[in-house]
């Protein structure tokens, strides 16, 4: 089915998207983008707390908040594309393709197509070209309505939202070949404008989810509850040491004293018959609570995919490339599956690049690859004898080893440099 048959199944053909962006499928996605946005922001669970009576007087409860999410969130962002990709393949596709990252900035696309798909499941990437030179916009998670048919097949997309202070809305319809803008400013939806698409639509990236194949999930979704019970946690311990250790509740037991003692006298004992005076104050079990706590740190640790070790007052020695390895072992099996979906996306926007280069008169016919740079701590010596070795046995080149070392950041430069000095 295409996006003409399509549109013909709803009420009114000519402005099928404003029914489309209304469906419940698509309000309950943008409601949870929305949700894990106003989390990032500081908006928890904790902040629900109620506060209580202490001592004839409000007391405000603690609301703990501790944005360890975007810890995480950074975390693998940088792990798997803190350095700059490689692009490896056919010679004449790699050099074009390099001279194209460059001058459209794409590693720091990446790193945002990575950010977007970590914090909401999805990020949408449109292809277009500027004064002759190729770009990418990343189109908000919040603001994307990507279209399937029955059958899976993506036939358009829908850029919609609607402004805080002028309660205008906006449409921004996708086709295979060109892009329809469409607003309700003075209070009926109409036509503003219409370009040429000639990149066709928006590169969707999303993660794998269980639940749905056309759609990702956040990362938040798996640490966020436990997150909430720290924070819970947390915040009851603070009051807790506040009331019941700092500020105990003083009880007399026995006649009822009328009255009163000077402010500023000090060493006055008071006998009542019958009666008797204790502190009350409740003694917590040190080793519990820290069993509890280091427990759900570690379940946190363990199913964000990050070291232990990294941010604790844990001391490593003796490390070697193997310990490395084994430390970031889970690290490295999040970024080995984040690879695998974002690899998707990038054959998506390779294909865009040969479009707009033919366009241009640039014939690329070939192959392109990524090869991720993971910003995982090694030891130099050791890479750098492994690929000597295999230099000596003839079963590495020179500019794989140049890329593989860690200390060239620009391989062509490199090679420029030596074929200079070489000749003096």
């Amino acid at each position: 089915m295409n996006i003409d048959e399509y549109s013909m199944t709803f009420d009114n053909p000519s402005l099928w998207f404003i029914e489309e962006v209304k469906k419940p499928y698509h309000l309950n996605r943008i409601s949870k983008v929305i949700t894990n946005r106003n989390y990032l922001s500081g908006i928890h669970k904790v902040l629900d707390r109620e506060d209580a009576e202490y001592k004839g007087k409000k007391l405000i409860t603690r609301k703990t908040i501790i944005n360890y999410a975007k810890t995480v969130i950074n975390f693998h962002n940088t792990y798997l594309l803190g350095k700059p990709v490689s692009l490896t393949g056919d010679t004449e596709v790699i050099n074009t393709f390099n001279n194209v990252y460059k001058l459209g900035l794409y590693n720091t696309i990446d790193y945002e197509i990575l950010d977007k798909v970590n914090k909401y499941g999805d990020a949408y990437e449109y292809v277009y070209t500027d004064n002759g030179i190729i770009k990418s916009k990343i189109i908000d998670s919040g603001s994307s309505y990507p279209v399937y048919d029955d059958e899976g097949n993506y036939i358009s997309f829908i850029e919609h939202w609607t402004d805080a202070y002028s309660g205008i809305s906006y449409f921004y319809v996708y086709y295979p070949t060109y892009v329809d803008y469409w607003n309700d400013e003075g209070g009926t939806v109409h036509l503003v404008d219409t370009k040429i698409n000639a990149t066709g639509l928006p590169v969707h990236y999303h993660n794998f989810n269980d639940m749905d194949d056309y759609f990702g999930i956040s990362l938040l979704n798996d640490i966020r509850p436990l997150l909430d019970e720290l924070e819970d946690i947390l915040s009851k311990m603070g009051d807790a040491i506040y009331i019941n250790s700092l500020n105990p509740m003083n009880v007399a037991i026995g006649q009822r004293i009328e009255s009163t003692i000077p402010a500023d006298a000090t060493g006055y004992v008071l006998n009542l018959d019958n009666g008797d005076f204790k502190t009350v104050s409740t003694m917590m079990d040190y080793n519990t609570i820290k069993l509890y706590l280091d427990n759900v740190k570690q379940f946190l640790n363990d199913i964000a995919c990050i070291p232990s070790a990294l941010g604790s007052n844990t001391n490593i020695a003796n490390v070697s490339e193997v310990s490395l390895k084994m430390l970031f072992h889970m690290a490295n099996i999040k970024a080995q599956e984040t690879e695998k979906w974002l690899n998707i996306g990038m054959q998506e926007r390779f294909m865009r690049f040969n479009k707009i280069l033919d366009m241009q008169g640039i014939k690329v016919d070939g192959n392109c690859e990524v090869e991720y740079n993971l910003s995982i701590p090694v030891a130099t010596d050791e890479i750098v004898k492994n690929l000597k070795a295999m230099k000596e046995m003839g079963a590495i080149s020179i500019d794989t080893i140049m890329e593989k070392s860690g200390m060239i950041k620009d391989v062509s430069a490199e090679k420029s440099r030596l074929s200079e000095m070489q000749k003096n």
